[in-house]
């Protein structure tokens, strides 16, 4: 392998850029559709109770180190 062939290789190692994809027609306008709904749901799923006792339990330990921390 000659001098040039190694250097002309080293320059061919990058990898090339990939085109990203674009949503078009009915499929985008689906898409945004979707994702306006999604978003009007956010933070609207409800807790189950065992969630509930465990986000409870987890406030009430903060807010006692809280107090502790001011104490």
């Amino acid at each position: 392998m000659r001098c040039s062939e190694k250097s002309r290789r080293a320059w061919i190692m990058a990898l090339p850029i990939r085109s990203i994809p674009v949503l078009e027609g009915e499929v985008a306008r689906r898409f945004v559709k979707e994702a306006k709904e999604n978003e009007k749901k956010r933070g609207t799923h409800p807790l189950s109770p065992e969630s509930k006792a465990i986000s409870r339990k987890i406030m009430e330990d903060f807010r006692k180190r809280q107090q502790q921390s001011f104490s």
